[in-house]
């Protein structure tokens, strides 16, 4: 319940909790509609923190309503298990490639790791009782944007962020940036 007190305060109320069958772990998808602006819906994991991997996690992705709550939901929990699976975690600058795309409405196959920079700086982290959990942001990248922040280093891809004041990353199908 903490937890989701502690996403509700920074993000916004949960809209409802996404449908899904298939799940391997007890992890689950929140979505917040409408948050953080208009036509962008917010998803958040709810459960990864019952499983160490070198942090205690809950992961929150941010991307335009009209792409498909159940495949992204679908891809949030795959990609929670498979770092479950795998025993991988994650920190702020990693990039993961896939040889798919999150879902068929994106040719983006890579996920960035930050800080939730739409949100208060309050919801990167909590700290429970036995544990702190963290909250990093997935951005989704296209392959050769995954190549540059690897080439270039994560410092580099957000000051271009910044300087070019980029804020369209909530969209899959945005173009591909080069810096």
């Amino acid at each position: 319940m903490k937890i989701i007190r502690h996403l509700e305060k920074y993000t916004g109320e949960i809209s409802r909790g996404a449908d899904i069958d298939d799940r391997k772990y007890n992890v689950t998808v929140a979505l917040y509609d409408n948050i953080p602006f208009e036509d962008i819906r917010t998803y958040s994991t709810l459960g990864m923190n019952r499983y160490f991997i070198e942090y205690y996690y809950e992961f929150i992705f941010v991307c335009m309503a009209r792409y498909s709550e159940s495949e992204i939901a679908s891809f949030l929990t795959s990609f929670a298990e498979y770092l479950i699976d795998g025993e991988k975690g994650i920190r702020r600058g990693d990039v993961l490639s896939f040889d798919f795309t999150m879902t068929s409405e994106t040719k983006m196959n890579s996920l960035y790791f930050t800080l939730p920079f739409y949100f208060n700086d309050e919801l990167q982290e909590l700290q429970l009782e036995d544990k702190e959990v963290v909250f990093p942001l997935i951005v989704p990248v296209y392959q050769d944007e995954a190549e540059l922040i690897k080439e270039k280093g994560w410092n580099a891809f957000e000051d271009f962020l910044v300087e070019n004041e980029i804020d369209d990353l909530w969209d899959l199908n945005r173009k591909s940036y080069t810096w």
